[in-house]
């Protein structure tokens, strides 16, 4: 017979695969190093913003069984926790420690702690109220701590999905109702991550793996992602069980008009902002085993994006000139509202016999967008997750991926304007690529543990940031999350 894992053991296995694992991506991005152009220091230009703390929500209908904006893959589905309780209520708090250690490069070598406690509550409105086939959800978050992109790495792509401002704020605050059977329809308050993302990329702590990191650069404010939600109405129509159809509107920019954070401009979650440009989604998916189990399933997306605002030009000013020009006026020129589209493919390869939830599936994402008036023009998005790598511990879960996003042709250009008018060292380099590998332990009912390695190749592409106007180098840090959940019905 096989040995048995206990807790402690498997965990110490599972943060060796994460440093191997770690190790040999380091070696691989040194070596592609002359594929992906690092750029010298660049002055003269300001730091670009980018969204911090997007979030991981994946499952058909995104129901939050523990209510936090970082289940990370582990969100009910169906009607949701609050069905599955007789008396219709559920009642759910759940805390997200943190602590990260940078090894290698980026803006700062030393540790960081950030974290995140969610309240949440649930109701079935049917068992409860007597209205049939609806549901109310509210949560509430309290993030701690800082988080390490801004203390120690100084990447776009932000390390941990729950790292933001802290604050203490109200976060989704919604009423579904269920119409003929198959259509699910949603309105109130909450964040645009129910589509563009991967079931499988759900494991993975950094933020792109959540909101994906080519519309958090993007759109205004970082878009409605973690921790700004915003009001939107959504609809679900699940057409066969094979298929289904999402259509969403959000508020354009979660944040309030002014200058500086936006997430200080919403610190609370009560801007409730109805005015203002719109931001929409709408995806296909295709289940081609509607009976898979949620853990180990095949799906494929595809989807579009539109935000209705007008958009800066990333090179050229409202003359036709260079922006970069001693002689601009400094006003870009504009242009109509912003689009992308993806396609998302979470496929299993290998089942191991006898089992349901156990075995190796594969994930890709793809994001595309037009160059002129975006930062990045394009997201790929890649990984193996392993469930059950020690059949002992069915529950447990590995990980490799990577995340590159592409910083676009009219930014690039624009950097090396800004070389050519003297105002610059060098330009940008042409990307930010994120590899991650990590160990997820269920201890028990309540407890995980989750070590982590990511290796940055290029942070935030060589544009200034808060570490200054200097290139960060290639980064490496660590770190492991602990999540424990308590909750009632």
């Amino acid at each position: 017979m096989g040995r048995k894992f206990t807790a402690p053991a498997r965990f110490q296995v599972g943060f060796m695969l994460v440093i191997l694992s770690a190790s040999a991506g380091t070696a691989w991005a040194q070596a592609a190093a002359g594929a992906f152009p690092n750029s010298a220091p660049q002055q003269g230009v300001g730091a670009e913003t980018r969204s911090i703390g997007s979030e991981s929500r994946h499952a058909e209908d995104r129901s939050p069984e523990f209510g936090s904006p970082q289940e990370v893959g582990e969100q009910a589905r169906g009607d949701g926790a609050a069905a599955k309780s007789e008396s219709g209520f559920k009642f759910a708090v759940q805390e997200q420690s943190e602590v990260w250690a940078s090894l290698l490069g980026g803006g700062h070598r030393a540790t960081s702690y950030n974290g995140l406690t969610t309240a949440s509550l649930d109701l079935d409105l049917e068992k409860s109220l007597g209205w049939k086939e609806a549901r109310f959800f509210v949560s509430a978050i309290d993030i701690h701590g800082h988080g390490p992109t801004d203390s120690l790495v100084g990447n776009n792509q932000v390390v941990s999905n729950i790292e933001a401002r802290p604050a203490l704020k109200l976060y989704e605050l919604w009423l579904e109702q269920r119409l003929f059977g198959t259509l699910y329809v949603r309105v109130g308050q909450s964040v645009a991550n129910d589509e563009m993302t991967s079931n499988y990329g759900a494991l993975f702590l950094n933020s792109s793996f959540g909101f994906p990191g080519l519309p958090a650069a993007d759109l205004p404010s970082g878009g409605p992602s973690y921790p700004l939600a915003t009001p939107f109405a959504r609809a679900r129509w699940k057409a066969t069980d094979k298929f289904t159809v999402v259509g969403a509107v959000y508020n354009g920019d979660p944040a309030p008009p002014g200058r500086g954070d936006p997430q200080i401009r919403d610190r609370n979650g009560t801007a409730f902002r109805l005015n203002g440009n719109s931001y929409s989604v709408a995806e296909l998916r295709y289940s081609p085993d509607p009976d898979a189990p949620e853990a180990l399933s095949t799906t494929y997306r595809f989807g579009g994006w539109y935000h209705s605002a007008r958009f800066d030009d990333r090179r050229i000013d409202v003359t036709g000139g260079l922006l970069a020009s001693p002689s601009s006026s400094g006003i870009a020129k504009k242009h109509t509202g912003d689009f992308a589209l993806y396609g998302i493919v979470d496929q299993v390869v290998w089942q191991r016999e006898g089992t349901k939830n156990e075995g190796i599936a594969l994930f890709l994402q793809v994001h595309a967008g037009p160059g002129d008036r975006n930062l990045s023009d394009l997201l790929v998005e890649g990984g193996l997750n392993w469930n059950a790598p020690f059949h002992e511990c069915p529950d447990d879960v590995a990980g490799l991926s990577f995340a590159y996003l592409g910083i676009s042709p009219a930014a690039q250009r624009f950097s090396r304007d800004l070389v050519a008018f003297g105002q610059a060292a060098s330009s940008y380099a042409t990307n930010e690529t994120v590899i991650e590998a990590t160990y997820k332990a269920r201890i028990s009912d309540r407890l995980t543990l989750q070590p982590d390695a990511q290796f940055v190749l290029n942070p935030n592409a060589h544009i200034p940031g808060s570490f200054g106007p200097k290139p960060l180098s290639n980064t490496l840090i660590i770190g492991i999350r602990a999540t424990i959940t308590l909750g009632s019905q």
